[in-house]
């Protein structure tokens, strides 16, 4: 107090000035920091629309009326879109904020240092992770246990069926006299799966003057045609999550990185594939993905194991089967090979082991964005309950279902015309197999796509065409394996391996 009483007139204005200035110049820091934060630009990497990029545009000039920054989508075929990442990775460009890219490049990505954990994001009270966020798609977003990617699409294959035509009482009184048992609806094991195919095969059973198949699926090599196959070999393959630790094992030992490919349960489940083209699906080796969703929604095929993709095709103008499609978890195997003790093992109930087949798309903020906050605002926009539940129900989004509360909003699915009941089973069945307990999240391995496509799907087409008997080509696929996990580094791979895994 007495300080300030000794002050004269003179130092008091001269003091007042010196505050004046001081205020103008923290005033302009203010506004420079502003200009900081504000009016940015962030950039985004995905595929090439309409699906998966075209929400990103219209929600991006959402977000950019609301925060004034601005989004710029890239843009590049499938294809194109790894040798980006991974050349944008090997210079460190921060050409790129955000990715919405393929969930099973997560460990290359991680092994590049390219992408960054989000853990600190998803904390955010906004996203509803602990609770919306099924289990399944934690398992997904995970890796050495750090949050690096948030699903926006949920990808996983399971059972479409026509429930008019399984569900036909005289069909199944039929059925029963030639088979000698009556098939459920759905049919719930593998070998009721090719009976029931079988029977539907290569006759008019809608009464529209033309044949039509059993089962439909992929068969062409560069067609995701061994994606087709896991759905298959994994009910004989993989452990009950109540007799192992960690759940959704199928590919490796994870102690050793020995395959599993070419041991007697994998090798069983390729076998009843391959029976099933022998007895129940259309002829042909060309067969890709968009044969498989037409034949379905045209009316011509009784039954497919696909993407959930299909959903939303089943209400396109051309489809003839509108609410007449039944959704389920793939069928599963009454035994399962024990690849511990190298031993068959009988089920009391049926060993269903469903696959994430390519996991989904995924979000990721680069390692080399300077505005890393503001890239996982919008992240958070895009991901947020209210902007996803309309994402996944518009079929021009490529999105598929994946918080729990999206089971609540059918309002959506209405006005994309779905009927309400639909719209609830073909939901619940997506998260159901989504949390299934021996669900298979698809390789996340340096090098995934070498060991899936470029090995293990070349000699799985040669099965088709009878090159090889299954044992003969899962044999060259497990030394295929071998050898490319030791050009990559076994111990490495092992590691990885283990991450993907939640290992315990």
């Amino acid at each position: 107090m007495k300080f300030f009483m000794l002050i004269t007139n003179k130092e008091f204005k001269m003091n007042n000035s010196i505050i004046k200035h001081m205020f103008l110049f923290f005033l302009s820091i203010s506004f420079v920091f502003s200009a900081q934060v504000y009016g940015k630009k962030i950039s985004v990497l995905t595929m090439t629309g309409p699906f998966i990029s075209g929400p990103v545009k219209v929600h991006g000039e959402e977000w950019g009326k609301k925060t004034g920054h601005q989004v710029e989508v890239v843009e590049a075929a499938f294809s194109d879109i790894f040798p980006k990442v991974q050349q944008a990775a090997a210079i460190r460009s921060d050409a790129f904020d955000l990715l919405l890219v393929a969930n099973i490049w997560m460990a290359d990505m991680v092994g590049w240092n390219y992408v960054i954990p989000l853990d600190k994001y998803i904390k955010d009270p906004a996203v509803q992770y602990d609770l919306d966020v099924p289990s399944g798609i934690k398992r997904k977003n995970t890796f050495n246990e750090k949050t690096y990617g948030l699903i926006a699409d949920n990808d996983n294959h399971y059972l479409f069926y026509r429930k008019d035509i399984l569900g036909n009482p005289e069909y199944q009184l039929k059925f029963g006299k030639k088979y000698g048992y009556t098939y459920n609806v759905p049919p719930r094991t593998i070998d009721e799966l090719i009976d029931v195919a079988e029977f539907f095969n290569n006759w008019d059973w809608d009464n529209d003057g033309k044949n039509e198949y059993g089962f439909v699926r992929s068969t062409k090599r560069g067609a995701q045609t061994y994606w087709y196959s896991f759905s298959w070999a994994a009910p004989y393959t993989v452990i009950p999550n109540f007799s192992i630790d960690t759940p959704g094992i199928m590919f490796f030992d994870p102690n050793t990185m020995k395959p599993l490919v070419n041991t007697p349960g994998f090798v069983k489940g390729i076998e009843k594939w391959y029976e099933m083209g022998q007895r129940g699906t259309a002829p042909g080796l060309d067969w890709d993905r968009g044969n498989v969703i037409n034949e379905i929604i045209l009316g011509n095929a009784a039954m497919a194991i696909d993407w959930g993709d299909i959903g939303p095709s089943t209400y396109k103008s051309e489809s003839v089967v509108q609410g007449k499609i039944g959704y389920a978890l793939p069928p599963g195997s009454n035994e399962y090979w024990d690849w511990r003790t190298n031993k068959w093992v009988k089920t009391k109930t049926i060993n269903r082991a469903p696959v994430h087949c390519f996991n989904g798309w995924s979000w990721f903020i680069t390692s080399t964005s300077s505005n890393p906050d503001i890239a996982a605002d919008f992240m958070k926009y895009m991901l947020s309950p209210e902007v996803s539940s309309v994402d996944v129900a518009s079929p021009d989004s490529g999105y598929q279902p994946w918080r729990n509360s999206q089971l609540e909003g059918l309002e959506n699915w209405e006005k994309n015309g779905w009927e309400r009941s639909d719209a609830q089973a073909y939901l619940q069945n997506t998260i159901d197999v989504t949390n299934a307990p021996n669900a298979v999240i698809d390789m996340r391995i340096p090098g995934a796509s070498n060991y899936s496509e470029a090995i293990y799907e070349t000699y799985l087409t040669t099965i088709l065409s009878g090159e090889n008997n299954v044992q003969q080509a899962m044999d060259i696929v497990a030394k295929e394996w071998e050898s490319l996990t030791e050009r990559l580094g076994r111990d490495k791979q092992i590691e990885f391996y283990k991450w993907h895994l939640n290992y315990r």
